[in-house]
């Protein structure tokens, strides 16, 4: 089995994206995908709901394979906590997305420690783009999580190609800190967080339908980790997070 963690699903006219969830199924489908966590390209709330609701919709569609995160914009205060609350407490959403060099606000400002602490009480993640813009370095996420330490927090690519060290240094502080391996290139780097953190808080991601699943896969079984490491990093862990039955 496969669970993808980070996979996105939208339609944004104005930037060109038609991921439909039937996009995304198909890829899922071509390259041996059993489940993905899906989370939009536009930052909730706008001026209506529409990027929960094509969210929602579509995961409605195929809700045996895709498993929504919202992803919301600090930046509308406390109407962002109020889409939280209506997205898990009325659509079971299982997960946050914040990206913050999207919306150019520090991870550890005001409303985002907020919505870290909203999603602590509804015991879900919330899965930071973690990389090389600014705003989005490990350890000004860092700083977040020490105002919310009970988040579950998901650290995307690995910190990025130059800030890996500082989101292996993060979760080995935070045990409550998780990492995926999408856009990440270097099977070696992959290695080097097994060997300081031990395999269990690292997720399998693709980042599709912008990257290469075959590449993403390969990089994995390339390293040799053994079935049992392999399954933890398909689906065991995110399973385990999500509290999915696989």
């Amino acid at each position: 089995m496969i669970i993808d963690a980070h996979a996105h699903m939208d339609v944004c006219d104005v930037r060109g994206w038609y991921d439909t969830p039937e996009v995304v199924i198909g890829l899922m489908d071509r390259f041996g995908l059993d489940k993905a966590v899906v989370m939009g390209y536009r930052n909730s709330p706008e001026t209506d709901n529409s990027a929960l609701d094509y969210l929602i919709e579509g995961c409605n569609k195929y809700p045996d394979r895709l498993i929504p995160f919202i992803r919301l914009n600090p930046r509308a205060g406390f109407k962002a906590i109020e889409h939280l609350e209506l997205a898990v407490e009325e659509h079971g959403v299982k997960g946050v997305k914040l990206h913050p060099a999207s919306y150019n606000l520090p991870p550890f400002g005001g409303i985002t420690v907020e919505i870290l602490k909203k999603a602590a009480y509804y015991d879900i993640p919330v899965l930071f783009h973690c990389s090389d813009e600014l705003m989005t370095y490990p350890l000004q996420i860092g700083d977040a999580m020490d105002e919310s330490p009970d988040t579950k927090v998901i650290l995307a690519h690995m910190g990025g190609f130059f800030h890996k060290k500082d989101a292996i240094e993060l979760m080995k502080r935070h045990p409550n800190a998780y990492t995926d391996t999408c856009e990440f290139p270097f099977s070696s780097g992959i290695l080097k967080f097994i060997e300081e953190l031990g395999p269990d808080r690292i997720f399998f991601g693709t980042d599709i339908p912008t990257d290469n699943p075959a590449f993403e896969i390969e990089k994995i079984k390339i390293l040799n980790l053994g079935s049992d490491i392999e399954d933890k990093l398909f689906y065991k862990n995110i399973a385990e997070l999500l509290k999915l039955e696989v």
